[in-house]
């Protein structure tokens, strides 16, 4: 799941940087109210952790990875749907999903990650993985601007400012990234990570 794992990281770490942009630079919103939409997100990243252990519990790693994975793509689906015209709390409602989702997905590759890790290199490979957690979350900023700017080409925009569109295909090509990284999940074996999960609960 590293290379998996990593696009998927990238994926969910570009709605951050894509979603203020597209509230304040396309919708002309205001910075206090691009923040409390972003509150919405980080709302559902919180409401989730309780939840995440009794998921991988009764369904499993591997089902809880493809079947949210779909549900992550279907969060970028939605954002890029959105227009100056969707109402705010339906726009704060997706994004409170998007975070659920979010949450979850985050959890899981972290669960599966240190799932055959023996303990005696256990500390390496916590290391290591805090490592490319920061590495793939600057990707996941680097790739969402590449996103951008490529909908800007494919758009045969021109200037400084980047129009809804743009914000369109950049979040249909992060969702289509996201997509791509369950061809590793859906390879993992139906237990893969059962005995970590049920150390968790203990």
């Amino acid at each position: 799941m590293a290379v998996g794992g990593s696009l998927f990281r990238i994926a969910i770490s570009s709605a951050p940087f894509l979603l203020p942009l597209l509230f304040q630079v396309a919708f002309g919103m205001s910075a206090v109210r691009s923040g409390t939409l972003m509150l919405a997100l980080f709302a559902g990243n919180l409401a989730m952790k309780p939840a995440t252990t009794a998921l991988m519990r009764r369904c499993g790693l591997r089902a809880v990875l493809v079947g949210n994975g779909l549900l992550v793509a279907a969060g970028f689906a939605a954002c890029a749907a959105f227009t100056a015209a969707t109402p705010f709390a339906l726009v704060a409602a997706v994004l409170f999903f998007t975070g659920l989702t979010r949450s979850m997905q985050f959890t899981a590759l972290n669960t599966i990650a240190f799932a055959d890790v023996p303990k005696a290199q256990m500390s390496g490979a916590t290391t290591l993985f805090s490592m490319l957690q920061q590495m793939n979350s600057g990707l996941g900023i680097a790739c969402g601007a590449l996103a951008l700017k490529l909908g800007a080409l494919l758009r045969g925009g021109e200037g400084m400012h980047a129009r809804p569109a743009d914000f369109r295909i950049a979040f249909l090509l992060m969702g289509a990234l996201a997509l791509l990284a369950l061809v590793d999940a859906a390879r993992l074996p139906r237990d893969a990570g059962a005995e970590v999960v049920s150390r968790q609960h203990a």
